[in-house]
């Protein structure tokens, strides 16, 4: 008989969903996954590049127990000197980082002398400055746009891809750098075509910028106010806590826990790769209106509380004070089934992956 929970169609229930906990103890900066490397600032100045799918197979020759109730969970928790088998190339900088963003195998990034691109594939690489106006923040699409939020001098667009275009051309600040408005602009989120920025506080969302698309010609149609927002999840949500281990468990002793609640074995992806799992943020702005599948993992970074939520259960719940960022994956296949935390003294990742039991 075919498990009802991994029939085309079929909808998820978290008794066939692992989620697999890494906690990568540090005091990081930042942190991204691409295309098979893993990108880690362990400070300010100075980024690792890890192989991912090497760590990836490592992990699955360590023999380990999984939870299944109340959900099925497993957890690790790991050093750098841990990951250091798996460190191809660390990167210094001179300049302390603000943010940064990968794309086509170009880092982008920003520090207070102005915004640069560096190749990851050219051996002759060198920074290359594209604007002298300082970014601290930078935002990616899933259809291949970047927005720049640059405080007090507003929010912009780089165009990434010779695909896009803008006939405004009284809004060109820089080589394909476009002013979208002059409103002060902390970070913004991406809602489709759309922007919505934050303030001088990043959970307070005051603009939201619209923009007409019709076949790569971009026309900016308004910034209006965030004058309402609508509310967190109304129906009622449960809280599952990780199952805790008696004592802490260490890549090295080839356990996930210290003991096991089941026995039963449980099939999954040697690379914590997911085709139907799939996590994107639900925006305040837009709860009551969107329509989601029921498979999809709702992440809610509002505040107080972080969720992740599965048809309207929470299946994991974070206080939102403690998370200095957060990253999930929607513009690549093999790890939009992802959250990437950033806390105080670690770097915790969640890979949500669909099992046979």
């Amino acid at each position: 008989m075919k498990d009802r929970g991994l029939e085309r169609g079929a909808w998820m229930d978290k008794e066939h969903l692992l989620m697999t906990k890494i906690i990568i103890e540090g005091d990081f900066h930042d942190f991204q996954l691409y295309s098979g490397k893993f990108y880690l600032w362990t400070n300010q100045k100075t980024l690792n590049i890890y192989n991912w799918n090497k760590w990836m197979q490592q992990l699955t020759l360590i023999d380990r127990p999984i939870y299944l109730e109340p959900q099925p969970t497993e957890q690790l928790r790991v050093t750098l000197d841990d990951l250091a088998p798996f460190l191809e190339r660390t990167l210094s900088f001179s300049e302390s980082i603000y943010d940064s963003a990968l794309f086509n195998h170009t880092l982008y990034f920003s520090d207070y002398t102005g915004f640069y691109r560096y190749s990851l594939v050219r051996k002759d690489a060198e920074k290359i400055r594209i604007w002298e106006q300082p970014v601290y923040s930078i935002s990616l699409s899933p259809r291949g746009r970047m927005a720049l939020s640059a405080g007090e001098a507003g929010l912009f667009e780089y165009l990434l891809s010779s695909y896009y275009y803008y006939e405004q051309l009284e809004r060109q600040v820089a080589t394909r750098v476009y002013q979208l408005n002059s409103y002060y602009a902390s970070q913004a989120i991406w809602d489709h075509h759309d922007l919505i920025q934050s303030g001088r506080s990043q959970s307070e969302l005051t603009y939201k910028t619209q923009f007409d698309e019709q076949k790569g010609q971009l026309h900016i149609m308004n910034s209006l106010p965030m004058t309402q927002l609508s509310d967190s999840l109304t129906s009622s949500v449960q809280e599952y806590l990780l199952p805790l281990s008696l004592n802490p468990p260490s890549m090295q002793d080839g356990l996930l826990f210290s003991f096991e609640m089941d026995q039963q074995n449980v099939k999954k992806n040697h690379l914590y790769r997911s085709k139907s799992v799939r996590l994107i943020e639900e925006l305040p702005a837009s709860l009551k209106s969107s329509s989601y599948s029921p498979d999809f993992l709702l992440v809610i970074p509002a505040s107080p509380v972080f969720k992740v939520i599965l048809q309207n259960e929470a299946i994991l719940e974070l206080p939102r004070q403690e998370i200095q960022k957060f990253r999930i994956y929607n513009r690549t296949r093999h790890y939009r089934n992802q959250l990437h935390v950033l806390l105080d003294e670690s770097l915790t990742l969640y890979l949500f992956t669909e099992i046979n039991r």
